[in-house]
């Protein structure tokens, strides 16, 4: 496979390889950060310092073929540290109104609507969503990156959409 050995050179120092692989990686890890962070630019920040952690510690990755899944980690513990951080920082936005048409104009009301729904679910709950529907990662991906047996995930998952369905009155996924 492909990736493995590109993940392979960027292991071994290799930066053309190690960019390869965050271009092809990028688009889920923003959708994560950004389910996370609620806005544009506190998931590119988000982003950005998964790509510095990721590229300064490629080297202990011991598997490629966990590469998506190690990111993945990363990405999370970062998004969790930022909000974290940003709970003790109270502050005011400059203009609601600019964020709000910024999403109008992007149609994205309704990817909003259920990003809200997704952040009223337990830590852990909302974690494997993100991993399963924002990062297309399978079960047992999943439980790599969470540190739990497979058949809690699929309990945790089952358990979230049920709440979902809930929250939302209506039937999804």
């Amino acid at each position: 496979m492909i990736l493995e050995e590109k993940v392979k050179l960027a292991i071994n120092q290799d930066e053309k390889a190690f960019e390869y692989l965050m271009n092809i990686s990028k688009e889920g890890l923003y959708r994560i950060a950004f389910a996370y962070a609620k806005n544009e630019q506190d998931a590119l920040d988000i982003l950005q310092e998964t790509v510095y952690k990721a590229y300064i510690s490629i080297y202990k990755l011991k598997e490629p073929k966990y590469f998506k899944t190690w990111i993945s980690k990363i990405l999370i513990n970062n998004a969790i540290d930022f909000i974290n951080k940003k709970k003790k920082i109270n502050y005011l936005p400059d203009s609601l109104s600019d964020e709000s048409h910024y999403y109008k104009e992007n149609h994205i009301e309704e990817k909003l609507d259920i990003l809200n729904y997704i952040d009223k679910l337990e830590d852990k709950y909302k974690n494997i969503i993100f991993l399963k529907y924002f990062q297309d990662l399978t079960i047992a991906e999943i439980s790599q990156v969470m540190d739990c047996p497979i058949g809690t995930v699929k309990t945790h998952l089952n358990k979230a959409l049920s709440s979902l369905r809930i929250f939302m009155g209506k039937d999804i996924c």
